[in-house]
């Protein structure tokens, strides 16, 4: 399965339960957002997951292996991310004049949308539940040449999911027959009201 590049980028804020925050001040009251054209959109999407086994021998052969829970996790680079939405993102909270980490773990879904070869069907990588954390800025001064743009570089780390039958990641793609956008979204951020469709019908193939 190919992909090109990076299309979409979706993320919600959860609290410590699990539950979509709908309140503007910590989260999205749409449960979901895209990071959009104006927001200057995503240049890299970065993601890694590994599923390490251990063997199981007997009579000197490998006769099965004993599987482990997978891991998964997203290097994500936003080109313009609105500060607001950073610091939710990031689980901050407001202090006097600023924004600063909190000990209580407020949880991120990310969704990443990205288009087939030669087709108009997506794959989508979804993330249900992650840690959000800075990669922090090296900032070095502009010339009259030259100017130093910093990007908001952002690393998620993916948690067992209840929605996701404890995994941290699903992948979904539009080809599959049923498939509805706005079910998948509601499957990791029940409530949401961003994507409202209720089906979108797999596209046929060119003969």
């Amino acid at each position: 399965m190919g992909m090109v590049g990076i299309e979409k980028v979706y993320l919600g804020v959860l609290n410590k339960n699990g539950t979509p925050i709908l309140d503007d001040n910590k989260g999205f009251t749409t449960g979901m957002i895209e990071v959009t054209d104006e927001m200057l959109g995503t240049s890299t999407f970065n993601f890694q997951t590994s599923k390490n086994s251990e063997e199981i021998a007997g009579n000197n052969k490998a006769l099965s292996i004993q599987k482990s829970m997978p891991t998964a996790s997203a290097d994500i680079t936003f080109n313009n991310l609105p500060f607001d939405i950073q610091q939710k993102v990031l689980g901050r909270e407001k202090v006097g004049q600023g924004w600063v980490d909190s000990m209580v773990n407020t949880y991120c879904v990310v969704i990443a949308q990205s288009p087939i070869p030669d087709s108009k069907d997506k794959v989508y990588t979804v993330l249900g539940k992650t840690v959000a954390t800075s990669k922090g800025y090296n900032l070095q001064t502009s010339t009259s040449k030259k100017t130093n743009r910093v990007s908001d570089e952002m690393s998620f780390e993916g948690l067992a999911c209840d929605a996701l039958n404890d995994m941290p990641v699903m992948t979904c793609s539009s080809a599959d027959a049923g498939f509805s956008k706005k079910a998948m979204f509601d499957q990791v951020c029940p409530g949401q009201t961003l994507i409202t469709e209720t089906s979108t019908p797999a596209v046929k193939k060119s003969k």
